[in-house]
């Protein structure tokens, strides 16, 4: 059990430092503090989620946990049917935004503006990353219902639906009336034809 608390403070703790980390007043203090310094934060604080996201990913990979629930050929199958559109969807999102959200498009453009993207699959999701990631990990669960799977999608699904707010915030301040419209059109992150 002891083990199964320190993935839960783990999950709790990536969490914290991701919004610290992403956050608009803490990215204006670390410019103010660092000059133009500040131009590679983006790489360095990808490279400290990637990593410190992998150690956490191997601790629970390498933690025995008991199954929540046995798994059968229909739960199985369940899980690959909703874990697979949910790998396609998540790595469509990240191929697309790798360079901006790496800090690699400032590297070679110099450049930090951000695009508010209509196209693809933000026809029908604002959040598509998201979506992919909620369908990925709770099929994952369904797959393989052990115990450490169970705590870090909680973990993992309450954060996003909670940084969602304040991500729904900066876009509509960067944005405007633009986001203002696109909200009113395309569903958050449940795709309107899976609504009705």
């Amino acid at each position: 059990m002891k083990d199964h608390i320190l993935i839960a403070l783990a999950w709790i703790i990536f969490c914290v430092l991701h919004s610290l980390l992403a956050s608009g007043s803490f990215k204006k203090y670390l410019e103010k503090k660092t000059g133009k310094f500040f131009t590679g934060f983006r790489l360095w604080y990808t490279l400290f989620a990637f990593f410190s996201f992998s150690a956490i990913l191997l601790y629970q990979l390498l933690t025995p946990s008991p199954f929540v629930f046995l798994p059968t050929n229909f739960s199985r199958i369940t899980g690959i049917v909703i874990a697979l559109p949910g790998i396609a969807i998540m790595s469509s999102a990240i191929i697309k935004y790798f360079s901006r959200l790496s800090g690699m498009y400032w590297l070679l453009h110099n450049d930090t503006k951000n695009i508010l993207r209509r196209s693809g699959i933000h026809k029908y999701v604002r959040h598509p990353l998201y979506l992919g990631t909620f369908l990925f990990i709770w099929g994952l669960f369904i797959f393989l219902p052990r115990l450490s799977l169970l705590i870090a999608d909680s973990i993992i699904t309450i954060y996003t639906l909670i940084g969602i707010r304040f991500e729904e915030k900066k876009l509509l301040a960067e944005f405007g009336k633009d986001y203002e419209k696109y909200k009113e059109e395309v569903p958050m992150i449940i795709p309107k034809t899976l609504k009705r």
